[in-house]
């Protein structure tokens, strides 16, 4: 009698052990994206929600070039940037060496001109313009720095003028980094001078600087950007000017006053511009570059056939598991955020 209770406690123990390792119990844990808590961000001047624990720097600017910087201090990879203007920038290399001959203390003798005047060229020549405001007189310490700044697709134009684009750098410690881009690079007018500053007949030079509106930049590690997108549209959809900044900025410069409170109202739906745009995206880099990720760390991915939600799990969770709610995802559903990892 007691070996046949033995037997049948040790049938239970094997039942109970199946179910928790291959039935519908599984140990999940949440993704850092899908919990996250905001917090309300309000300087007096501007206000947006941002995560829990992050950080905002404002740019040491006045309201016409108004800029801030929202971050994972434990990791500034994870980033929404956003500018109303940026100036300074000419139309070509030989605009630039012709301004320093005249005046070669300026900045615009100093700044990486934008040649094209493209969205896509305002980025690749980021890093330089950077470390010149970064460590130059101006001294602001704020802009940060791609390398290798590459297109993976251009998802259209902005309602604010300039390019959409979906692209990837690396940071100064070589990894690679995704992100969504936009700005407007205007050209405002033109000013001609001699190319020669001791020849007044030489050629003439278009020497008039571009002025760049409505720069926004969201960024995280590669693998994890499509976690993160929708995190940091959020905190750009709140966005609000204040009082106090639609006086100041007329105080500095009255005939624009207009433009920046229509602007508000288009402001208000600029994260509903790019979250359409980044829906839209072609789906064949997401797929590729999610199943070689999950292939380096040894993942394999599945979805919850209850909720939709999908995780990444151990490797050799679909040999182990015996249940039927998750399921191995087809190929279209790694442009899904993941909400979680299943754990062995």
């Amino acid at each position: 009698m007691g070996k046949k209770v033995f037997a049948l406690i040790m049938v239970l123990v094997l039942v109970l052990c199946l179910a928790s390792c291959g039935g519908e119990k599984v140990k999940i844990t949440k993704s850092a994206a899908s919990s996250v808590t905001y917090e309300k961000y309000d300087n007096g001047l501007i206000s947006l929600d941002i995560p829990k624990g992050w950080q905002v720097t404002v740019a040491p600017a006045d309201y016409i070039h108004y800029s801030f910087k929202v971050f994972d201090p434990e990791d500034p990879d994870y980033m929404l940037l956003f500018g109303l203007k940026q100036e300074g920038f000419l139309k070509s290399e030989k605009a630039r060496s012709t301004w320093a001959g005249y005046y070669p203390d300026t900045t615009f003798a100093k700044l990486t001109p934008i040649d094209p005047q493209t969205t896509e060229q305002f980025y690749k020549v980021w890093t330089g313009n950077a470390g010149f405001s970064n460590d130059s007189e101006l001294k602001m310490e704020y802009f940060p720095y791609f390398y290798d700044f590459e297109v993976i697709e251009n998802l259209g134009r902005s309602m604010l003028g300039g390019d959409i684009l979906r692209a990837s750098f690396t940071n100064g410690d070589g990894e690679t980094v995704q992100g969504l881009f936009t700005a407007a690079v205007t050209d405002v007018g033109s000013y001609y001078i001699s190319e020669n500053i001791w020849d007044l007949y030489s050629a003439q030079v278009d020497v008039w600087p571009l002025n760049v509106y409505h720069i926004v930049l969201m960024t995280a590690p590669d693998d994890e950007f499509n976690n993160w997108q929708g995190v940091l549209d959020h905190c750009l959809g709140t966005l609000q000017f204040s009082n106090a900044f639609m006086s100041g900025f007329n105080a500095e410069e009255s005939q624009l006053v207009s433009t920046i409170q229509a602007n508000q109202k288009v402001y208000d739906s600029i994260s509903d511009m790019i979250m359409d745009s980044w829906e839209k995206r072609n789906n064949s880099y997401d797929i590729i570059s999610q199943k070689h990720s999950d292939a380096t760390l040894g993942y394999e991915r599945v979805y919850d056939t209850q909720t939709g939600e999908v995780y990444k799990a151990y490797n050799g969770f679909t040999d182990d598991y015996t249940g039927d709610r998750y399921q191995s995802i087809t190929d279209d559903m790694y442009t899904a955020p993941i909400s979680g990892y299943i754990e062995r």
